[in-house]
């Protein structure tokens, strides 16, 4: 059982990751004005996903009795950070928001990934091997929904994926097992909701 000064510290990082945000000081003045909202759209929605990411993993670093996977979960979270600050300067660039229900979905994430630590080892770097297949299909499909003059946001999602990709294989180096259908099919269909929630709210 977490103690309550870790607790806190979650709380205190939940409340960084979900309010702090990186400005630029420049703005994209290369898209006109339909392309500049449909890149918008589709950065707010990645910005979500690295919210999200963050809450799954500390969630599932807070339960877990493995201190190996502590270590391997918080340094990903570093690099997945790294992401959130890069969407939240390009937003920033498109003069665009983030989603204005980042504190549900960090909530429930975490909640997720909390839950999701108390699995024996193996289930548990599943779940993380299926989050990164799906995420790294997610980049995919997004990358395509950018419009063609905006060159620099697909850069952005490409870098992203290289490292989603290196943690999906250190999940599978430490021994993943893969999840059933039915959890990996609510996975899906529950990423897919709230995408497209985020995609206009």
């Amino acid at each position: 059982m977490p103690n309550l000064d870790n607790i806190l510290k979650e709380i205190d990082y939940a409340i960084n990751v979900i309010f702090e945000s990186k400005y630029s000081n420049k703005e994209d003045n290369q898209l006109d004005d339909r392309d500049k909202t449909k890149s918008q759209m589709v950065m707010r929605v990645n910005h979500m996903g690295e919210v999200c990411a963050q809450a799954l993993y500390r969630g599932q670093a807070l339960t877990t009795k493995d201190t190996s996977i502590t270590k391997i979960i918080k340094n990903m979270c570093i690099e997945e950070k790294n992401h959130l600050n890069m969407l939240s300067e390009r937003l920033s660039e498109l003069s665009g928001r983030t989603s204005r229900l980042n504190s549900l979905w960090y909530l429930s994430s975490f909640m997720l990934g909390a839950y999701v630590g108390t699995l024996d080892k193996n289930k548990s770097y599943g779940f993380i091997y299926e989050t990164e297949t799906q995420v790294e299909d997610h980049l995919d499909e997004y990358s395509l929904k950018l419009p063609a003059t905006d060159v620099k946001s697909k850069k952005i999602l490409e870098q992203i994926k290289i490292d989603e990709t290196k943690h999906k294989n250190t999940a599978k180096d430490q021994g993943s097992i893969e999840l059933s259908k039915s959890t990996k099919n609510l996975m899906s269909v529950t990423s897919k909701i709230i995408k497209k929630i985020s995609y206009y709210i």
